[in-house]
């Protein structure tokens, strides 16, 4: 029997909730080459239009090999075995975070990096993309006060220097608990760097705290500003 490898490099670029979080309102997130992709009138701002800032640097950028101990994509699957089929999973995810590099960089004229980093046997995931250049803050999209819950679907929280977007999957009456909650992205940006992380499929359950997430830019950000 030939074994099955994951198609990792395939997952689409956005972040989307657990399977079981049925509650979640569309967001409209823009992908790395400045597409709207989704649905919904409003949505989150992703590095949407280039030169924002008009300041840009030339230094460029290059992915860690790790971040919060997990592996690049393109390397951690020869890591748990090295034969042809991992071999060639590694290179896909590779191709795929080169090309979006590359048109994320086109998009922007300034140097860029979109990596993807998995672990545990493929079970969890996610992406950081980073540009030399300033980008619009996130933002959430409206929800009116009548929707019959306890509180927000949508909630922009700030941890030092990073905001992330949270997902809060509430029933009528329910109350927003860190059990209930799943992180969509996470961005912090200055005048010459913007990095975003954001996890990838259905493996947001790993991704709950939002205070990871941000320790994760945070570690990126020293290691690219």
């Amino acid at each position: 029997m030939t074994e099955e490898v994951p198609v990792l490099a395939e997952v689409p670029t956005i972040a989307t909730p657990p399977r079981h979080r049925s509650r979640r309102v569309p967001l409209v997130i823009a992908a790395v080459v400045g597409l709207v992709v989704g649905a919904a009138g409003v949505g989150v701002p992703w590095f949407v239009t280039a030169h924002d800032s008009g300041v840009v640097s030339g230094l460029p950028l290059e992915a860690p090999d790790t971040l919060g101990g997990v592996d690049r994509a393109d390397v951690y699957p020869i890591k748990l075995k090295d034969d042809e089929s991992h071999r060639q999973f590694a290179q896909r995810n590779a191709t795929t975070d080169r090309e979006n590099t590359n048109r994320l960089s086109a998009a922007y004229g300034a140097p860029a990096l979109v990596q993807t980093y998995t672990a545990t046997n493929f079970a969890h995931s996610f992406q950081i993309t980073a540009v030399r250049a300033h980008a619009p803050g996130l933002v959430t999209p409206y929800e009116g006060k009548d929707n019959g819950l306890a509180g927000p679907l949508n909630e922009l929280r700030q941890i030092g220097d990073v905001s992330c977007l949270l997902h809060n999957d509430l029933a009528p009456f329910d109350k927003p608990s860190p059990d209930k909650t799943s992180v969509v992205v996470c961005q912090r940006t200055d005048a010459t760097l913007t990095i975003q992380l954001k996890p990838l499929g259905d493996d947001t359950l790993e991704y709950t705290d939002p205070t990871v997430c941000a320790n994760m830019i945070n570690e990126a950000w020293a290691k690219l500003h």
